[in-house]
């Protein structure tokens, strides 16, 4: 066991950041609402980010997936592969 420990002066951590919590109450309304703009953003997973940017206007992108697409760029991704295998599986003729 090391009984001799390394003491860590305080001048090495971090200094605080500054930090202020608000909190406020919605309605049954406006609580639907907020629901369904968080869900149509992206910051969805982050709610006090979400709030931040919509309270100063920054600019949040909305990202819209549609399912069709996902189906059609993966069955193109099936097609690609396809065509890697039949390429790497003729080998060169070598002509004599």
């Amino acid at each position: 066991m090391d009984t001799n420990r390394k003491l860590t002066d305080i001048t090495d951590k971090k200094p605080r950041t500054t930090s202020y919590k608000y909190s406020f109450r919605l309605n049954e309304e406006q609580n639907i609402r907020f629901k369904e703009l968080l869900c149509k953003s992206v910051l969805e997973h982050n709610r006090s980010r979400f709030i931040v940017k919509r309270i100063f206007n920054e600019k949040f992108v909305v990202v819209r997936r549609d399912p069709s697409k996902v189906q059609f760029v993966a069955r193109l991704n099936d097609f690609y592969f396809q065509f890697q295998k039949l390429a790497n599986n003729c080998a060169p003729v070598k002509v004599i």
